[in-house]
């Protein structure tokens, strides 16, 4: 039974308040059953289902709203711990020099260090405890699903997954996007790469349209295309870009929050000033962003995020499939493992005369059946009937601006925009 194994009443409680404390829960002496837990929770560490938001049946049959594309609090505290435990890492020969290093540095330069390290990790620790703070509190009782003024969250199908917690997220990955897409010292960022992506929209397709952003990471740029006055519809596979999209979006304070991005490279500096930049997030507030378009006249939401894999979700027959008016993808292409497949999924999402934009470079990962030159891609796109206006190169910063650093992570891309026409007659 439930109770066995514990001498007394008192004994229950003790152990019930010790398991709680580390972020498990026993309520009254038993599991939370998995329809509480929701689908993120499954035993051996097995890959999580995505769950649907709503609302399931709780213990005595309370209604709980849980979101399974959403970070649980334990597993974002595991995420920070993972994070802190690699700069301290990192940092362990700078703040616990030996003698002679001490003596060669000199006690100024040293305490320096040990002083910014600490005021970066004490500042990111408490911007990653509000997340979790803003988190559904498992041992809480009911919650109802939580305000989202400027992005509605929209499950399409409970059964496509989204990427595990520890897939394609760190720590480390979310400070550089939140960095890139929600701070004033990224505006280079927005003015080179998601403003052209935009401006090449903007001459095929008028607002008003239908937009599919996928692969939209923290949501900056579907934010900016919706601000444009287009119906957007943002996708993005990450359970840790998803809950941090929905915070940054929805419910982050609006004097925004403090956060040191880049505390945890070490490399590359020429001084504290880049390893130790203080950013303020979201800037500027998705609040200003969405009130450019026309959803705020309206008081809806300025756009929609759909959580879940892409290629599952927009196939023909899948829950997202529909028809679009343009397609927009942003550093996305060279994530996925099969290109043709991405390719066969977008084009069945636009009619003839459909708009694919593309920005972003040919970065491909390990697990990619086929690392296609930019060429090579361009030929499976003809193949099908597109026509581009557009193929050009452009120069992009990835995050932080080039010269600032030692090394920065830039690129040389492709810009194109594409219309698609009638299909090619094989001869």
């Amino acid at each position: 039974g439930p109770q066995q194994g514990f001498a007394s009443k008192s004994m229950r409680r003790d152990f019930q308040r010790i398991v709680c404390g580390t972020g498990l829960c026993l309520c009254g002496l038993e599991l939370l059953p998995e329809a509480l837990l929701g689908a993120r929770w499954r035993p051996n560490g097995r890959r999580p289902i995505a769950a649907s938001g709503g609302t399931r049946r709780g213990v005595g049959g309370a209604q709980m709203a849980y979101e399974g594309w959403r970070m649980s609090r334990v597993e974002l505290r595991e995420l920070l711990n993972k994070y802190e435990r690699a700069v301290e890492e990192d940092a362990f020969g700078l703040l616990r020099p030996s003698k002679l290093e001490r003596q060669m540095l000199g006690e100024v330069v040293v305490t320096k260090r040990a002083e910014a390290v600490k005021q970066a990790r004490d500042v990111n620790r408490r911007f990653i405890e509000a997340v979790v703070d803003d988190l559904a509190d498992l041992c809480g009782g009911p919650e109802d699903v939580p305000s989202r003024p400027t992005c509605e969250f929209r499950v399409l199908d409970e059964k496509v997954p989204t990427l595990p917690a520890s897939s394609y997220g760190s720590i480390a990955s979310t400070f550089l996007h939140l960095f890139r897409d929600w701070s004033s010292q990224c505006t280079h960022v927005h003015s080179g790469t998601y403003a052209r992506a935009i401006e090449e929209l903007g001459k095929l397709v008028p607002p008003g349209a239908e937009v599919l952003v996928p692969g939209a990471g923290l949501a900056r740029l579907a934010a900016d295309i919706a601000a444009r006055g287009y119906n957007v519809e943002a996708n993005e596979a990450s359970r840790l870009f998803l809950t941090f999209a929905d915070y940054a979006l929805n419910r982050a304070p609006a004097a925004g929050s403090t956060l040191y991005p880049m505390a945890h490279v070490f490399s590359e500096n020429f001084s504290h000033e880049q390893q130790y930049m203080q950013i303020s997030v979201p800037t500027p507030t998705p609040v200003e962003i969405a009130a450019q378009g026309t959803a705020a006249e309206a008081g809806k939401p300025a756009f929609s995020m759909v959580p879940g894999d892409f290629a599952k979700l927009y196939c023909k027959g899948g829950a997202g499939h529909r028809k679009f008016d343009a397609i927009v993808t942003c550093f996305f292409v060279d994530t996925v493992t099969d290109i043709c497949e991405l390719v066969q999924v977008m084009d069945g999402l636009l009619a003839e005369g459909g708009v694919w934009i593309n920005i972003g470079p040919l970065n491909w990962r390990k697990e990619a059946r086929m690392k296609l030159n930019w060429d090579e891609v361009l030929a499976l796109w003809r193949g099908l009937g597109y026509e581009f206006k557009t193929n050009t190169k452009v120069e992009c910063d990835y995050h932080m601006q080039r010269g600032l650093k030692m090394y920065t992570e830039s690129y040389t891309c492709a810009l194109t925009a594409a219309v698609k026409g009638a299909l090619p007659s094989k001869v």
